[in-house]
């Protein structure tokens, strides 16, 4: 317990330290027009520098596993949602490409919200009709440029372990508007090491699991397409 307390304010200290020595930089940054802001070299290349020094700083061994199917050409990553963890894990993955989140609105609300409302896209769940313009936005952003997106096709965050719930269908509506490919990412464990609303870091390691790309077929139908990805998940929940 006393060494978890050490380690968990070790690790509080450092990321304080980590915000602080890139929070002008970025400020500088997030505050540029959107034609200059989202597809920055220097802002990602500190954007995944932040991302894989978070992970350093919180003391748990990470393995990934399948990265070589991230492909150069834009797609839509789709990820579980388990942590706040989530977000380095999967950013780290990026290594440096332009990448736009899709967050839940919320998000607004907490400390990272400047960094949201400038880099991410709100996804505002309230109604159908207010999640729908969600995505029409998305679209915009995405048209004719280079830029993954990152969705979490469960909706939220889970604090139930390793299960996989049922998927919304906008990872399948940005993937047949934009016939970009669905790169799964199934992250496990890491609701251990740092649960919703815990103080503490605990040690355990954390395992990320990345897919080959699905491609959204016109014959199948988009409930099939999303059933299709969701099966991965299933399949490899079970390894």
């Amino acid at each position: 317990m006393i060494i978890r307390f050490i380690r968990t304010i070790i690790s509080y200290v450092l990321f304080i330290f980590l915000v602080l020595l890139i929070a002008v930089p970025m400020l500088i940054f997030i505050l540029l027009p959107a034609r200059w802001r989202y597809d920055n070299k220097l802002f990602y290349w500190l954007a995944n520098f932040f991302y894989k020094a978070t992970l350093w700083l919180i003391f748990v061994p990470v393995e990934f596993e399948g990265k070589e199917n991230i492909p150069d050409e834009p797609a839509i990553i789709a990820p579980n949602h388990q942590s706040a963890l989530d977000l380095p894990l999967v950013g780290a993955l990026m290594n440096c490409h332009p990448h736009l989140w899709m967050a839940w609105s919320k998000l607004a609300r907490y400390w990272i919200g400047p960094v949201v409302k400038r880099m991410a896209i709100l996804i505002d769940l309230t109604s159908s009709m207010s999640a729908m313009r969600s995505l029409v936005k998305a679209l915009k952003m995405l048209e004719g440029k280079k830029r993954h997106v990152i969705i979490f096709p469960e909706g939220g965050r889970y604090i139930d372990g390793n299960k996989v719930h049922d998927f919304f269908g906008g990872f399948v509506i940005i993937a047949k508007k934009t016939g970009r490919p669905v790169v799964p990412v199934l992250i496990l464990d890491a609701y251990k090491v740092y649960p919703p609303g815990s103080f503490f870091i605990y040690r355990h390691p954390i395992k990320v699991k990345v897919g080959k790309p699905f491609y959204y077929q016109e014959s199948e139908g988009d409930d099939a397409f999303k059933a299709r990805v969701r099966k991965w998940f299933l399949d490899n929940v079970k390894d």
